[in-house]
């Protein structure tokens, strides 16, 4: 279409060009002057047909039908003159709108003063609807920020130069002024031509908001006169939906906010479209009807006609029965209806600067998948989540969204943040039981990378790898994939059939596996001499070292290996001693197992460190929470009877048959590392640049073992990040030079070549 588009201002160039200069074919139709105007009505139909928009499907309907008649037709076929004061070239014809001292002219200054440069702008000028209809392809290039705003102070130069033809034109010519006015003409054409073939860089509005002397006259009209945006402060959510919207620039939500209106209205052409897409009528218009009218409110509602939407609150997913869940190890939260789905994804407001996608490690698309959620496209918003994650299902269910993009949302402090999370979790189920799945790229490029660890950050990677056409292949210790997701997360958060689900469609998508391997050292070494790049996403999986007298009892235990354990522990009381979503994972396991759970947390209730999703379903499933309590020592005689803690009030001591220790995980990378060049840092996180190359060539890393134990979406958003770099240091000339400079040759292998089962002492996953 931005093709199309090109090609459509092209043309309109050429015949201005031709009827101005060139001579071509004796001044034909198509290409002459009014070849704009025809190329305004055929793109001006089919952006009638396209647009949803209720107002601006009215608003380009009468920009399209006056551009048409009144700028084309009657000039063309029944041209007639208008009266003039002053000394032009020659007597114009209607409408002479653009020509000082004609009726129009006057008339239309007249208009503007009374409802605003909308009236001209917005509805019946054919710069506005060129690029409005050929140049909205390029809309979403609108170049916005402080700089941009600051230089649209460019257009009074050219203001005042058309000051001058309007003071000129009313004295008899002379050779100075003719010259004047002929150099103006020109510069306008050059420079309105002209910002055609910028579009692809500045967006469709460039000509209008730094250029235009015309619509700066009539900016200083809307000042002037009765028009006016207003702004509602306290109905204004912050979505700030009405600046991305505008595509003269405007920071209309920074100056509504501050000062209640909009302070730069000069700019404002009047086309209404922050007003109709404010999501709580916020904003509204003003002009002279307002004088007899007061109670008139011209806001979204009233121009689109809409009546008023009741209000849908926040409905989260319902959990299974209590008494039910907490005899097996399923997962909790039951699936809500097609419906239910779609009329909570319709809650979301599609904000202008997404607050959801800025909190957003993965810069998820949340709000292009929520509108295809809403009208029930299911496959099409899996299509959109996959696009930036590799794991959408896994971080519907466990990122902790009250922080991240449900934290961020603008409905949150509202009436509740959209259920995004739970939406996530479902598009994607119901998409693949109707069958999506991410298919194989179209070719193959020739490079091999290995990513070494199938957590998230390495399947994150390599899923992107392969989407680009590079051939990869994950190893891992472990029989499946997902690192820590696939014996660190109970199965009653993460069904291990989800993992299983991802692996096919991964090896559908043509993703190798050498899953039961162990990389050592010379494993390692072997495959950076094999492939173009090594990527390590090794994790952290070792628990974190306290020095906790008692903890070598027995009965005391590892929160990983606690996790793994299917020992029936009925009657028998649990300590788990932490205060992140691994201790209550354990607690809750626990309870599954029959035993009584207590979480003994140092923080204070409001410093937990898990969700508040999961301590709600935890207190539900009889957890309970002590907070407050710093474990000095695990105590018994033999085995571990109890922990000693120092609380409020002294030291106590609370019984236990078994403690769980979550204090979380650290890094443990192999020795090893150092002697193929890798560097780490005092704590064993892999050192790398902001991109995951590390200290060696054609060697990357990314995850908990650079960041330390984190989130999954971190993981993830690491992962891509190096194969983004990857892909780049691998292609074309850049794969030739990074190839000179692994000329140095690689630490030789001392052990046989890399073959699945084994047993060495290495990198894990």
């Amino acid at each position: 279409m931005q093709l199309f588009a090109f090609a459509a201002f092209t043309l309109a160039f050429v015949g201005w060009l031709n009827e101005s200069w060139l001579f071509l074919f004796e001044n034909p139709v198509w290409l002459n002057r009014y070849t704009e105007y025809a190329i305004i009505l055929g793109f001006g139909l089919w952006r009638i047909y396209a647009e949803q928009n209720r107002y601006t499907r009215l608003r380009l309907t009468v920009l399209v039908a006056a551009v048409t008649v009144l700028w084309w037709l009657i000039p063309w076929l029944t041209p007639f003159f208008e009266p003039y004061v002053g000394y032009l070239w020659s007597q114009p014809v209607f409408p002479g709108l653009h020509v000082p001292g004609t009726v129009t002219f006057f008339l239309v200054l007249a208009a503007v003063f009374l409802f605003g440069r909308r009236v001209i702008c917005g509805w019946n000028c054919p710069c506005v609807g060129i690029r409005e209809t050929v140049g909205f392809a390029f809309r979403d290039r609108t170049v916005r920020g402080k700089w941009a705003w600051r230089l649209r102070h460019t257009k009074w130069f050219f203001f005042v130069f058309y000051v001058g033809v309007m003071v000129v034109t009313q004295y008899p010519p002379n050779s100075w002024t003719v010259s004047f006015v002929g150099m103006f003409y020109l510069v306008v054409g050059l420079t309105y031509f002209g910002t055609f073939f910028v579009a692809p860089i500045t967006g469709n509005r460039f000509y209008c908001r730094y250029l235009c002397p015309y619509g700066a006259t009539f900016g200083l009209l809307n000042h002037a006169g009765f028009y006016d945006v207003r702004l509602d402060s306290t109905k204004c959510n912050d979505c700030r939906r009405c600046e991305q919207v505008c595509d003269m620039g405007i920071p209309v939500w920074e100056q509504g906010k501050k000062h209640g209106r909009i302070t730069g209205i000069e700019d404002c052409m009047g086309c209404a479209r922050c007003v109709v897409s404010c999501p709580t009528d916020a904003l509204e218009i003003r002009d002279v009807r307002n004088l007899f009218r007061p109670g008139l409110v011209q806001n979204g509602s009233h121009l689109m006609k809409k009546r008023p939407v009741p209000l849908v609150p926040r409905i989260d997913p319902e959990p299974r029965p209590v008494a039910e869940r907490v005899r097996d190890d399923d997962e909790i939260y039951l699936r809500p209806a097609l419906a239910e789905i779609e009329k909570q994804a319709a809650r979301c407001l599609d904000c202008g600067v997404p607050g959801c996608r800025t909190g957003c490690p993965l810069q998820n698309r949340i709000p292009d998948w929520m509108q295809a959620a809403a009208r029930g496209d299911f496959v099409e918003a899996a299509a959109i989540a996959q696009s930036t994650s590799a794991l959408p299902e896994v971080c519907g269910r466990l990122c902790p969204q009250h922080r991240l993009c449900e934290g961020s949302c603008t409905k949150a402090k509202e009436d509740g943040a959209v259920t995004i999370g739970a939406i996530e979790r479902y598009v994607t189920e119901i998409a693949f039981e109707q069958g999506w799945g991410p298919g194989e790229p179209a070719r193959r490029d020739g490079r091999r990378v290995a990513v070494v660890g199938a957590g998230p950050a390495g399947l994150s990677c390599a899923d992107f790898l392969n989407r680009a056409g590079v051939t990869v292949t994950v190893y891992d210790r472990a029989e499946e994939i997902g690192g820590l997701l696939g014996h660190g997360v109970p199965p009653f958060k993460l069904d291990r059939s989800v993992l299983a689900t991802r692996r096919a469609l991964f090896e559908a998508a043509g993703i190798r596996f050498a899953l039961g391997t162990d990389v050592d050292r010379a494993a390692l070494a072997r495959l950076v001499a094999d492939h173009d790049a090594v990527f390590i996403g090794t994790g952290t999986q070792k628990a974190r070292e306290v020095p906790l007298p008692g903890r070598a009892l027995p009965g005391v235990h590892a929160a990983l290996d606690f996790l793994s354990q299917s020992v029936a522990l009925r009657g028998r009381r649990v300590a788990v001693l932490g205060a992140g979503d691994t201790a209550i994972d354990c607690a809750r396991h626990a309870r599954r197992l029959g035993a009584s759970a207590t979480i003994h947390a140092r923080a204070g209730a409001d410093r937990l460190r898990a969700s508040p999703r999961e301590v709600k379903v935890a207190r539900e499933e009889g957890v309970e929470f002590q907070f407050g309590h710093a474990p000095i020592a695990i105590v018994g005689e033999g085995r571990a009877s109890g922990v000693r803690f120092e609380a409020k009030g002294g030291i106590r001591d609370e019984q236990a048959d078994v403690v769980v220790l979550a204090f979380g995980f650290e890094s443990e990378p192999p020795a090893w590392l150092a002697d193929l060049g890798v560097e780490t840092d005092e704590t064993g996180r892999i050192r790398v640049d902001g991109r995951g190359r590390t200290t060696r060539p054609r060697l990357y890393a990314g995850g908990d073992n650079v960041s330390g134990p984190d989130l999954v979406v971190t993981a993830m958003a690491a992962g891509r990040r190096a194969a983004e770099t990857i892909i780049k240091d691998t292609a074309g000339w850049r794969r030739a030079v990074h190839a000179l400079a692994l000329r140095r040759p690689a630490p030789a292998p001392d052990a046989a070549p890399l073959a699945a089962k084994q047993s060495l002492s290495g990198v894990g996953a």
